[in-house]
């Protein structure tokens, strides 16, 4: 499927006839690979005024920012929770609030569940956590508090 989002900016999915796109145009740029990173660089070279085609191998684009249904009835992020890595001033320089963007808090955060059937369900309850980590390690849930001060200081760096 290809679809055209403005004057400058044309997605192509492998489920669509991307020789045909790809002969019937003359574009400024190509970007290969319709995941985030990629769809992020059209974004930009367009909003310079260049001409772009996106070029994604699955029949999807967006690629680990996608909900997919893998079984019937059942829908599964393809690693979403990168999206927090996502920058703001990214965010705010390509206005994605306004052509829908919603960034939703996941609570929990995380369940990471282990072969031995224990599990470890994070998210943003301090005493819960604290709670989840020391069925590992106590020391660890110690030190978490000070790991979430760091990364949110690294957050605000970078």
């Amino acid at each position: 499927m290809w679809r055209q989002h403005s004057r400058r900016l044309t997605t192509c999915t492998a489920a669509a006839n991307s020789t045909r796109v790809l002969a019937d145009n003359n574009w400024d740029a190509l970007v290969i690979g319709g995941g985030h990173n990629g769809l992020t660089a059209a974004a930009y070279i367009a909003r310079s005024g260049l001409s772009v085609a996106v070029l994604e191998r699955r029949h999807v684009i967006g690629g680990a920012a996608v909900t997919e249904e893998l079984i019937p009835g059942f829908k599964f992020s393809r690693c979403s929770y990168l999206q927090s890595l996502l920058r703001p001033a990214i965010i705010q320089e390509l206005e994605l609030a306004r052509h829908g963007l919603k960034l939703l808090k996941r609570s929990p955060s995380s369940f990471t569940p282990s072969l031995d059937g224990r599990y470890l369900l994070l998210g943003p309850d301090k005493e819960l956590n604290y709670s989840e980590i020391s069925k590992f390690s106590k020391r660890d849930a110690e030190a978490f508090p000070k790991y979430v001060y760091l990364a949110r200081v690294c957050f605000f760096v970078y």
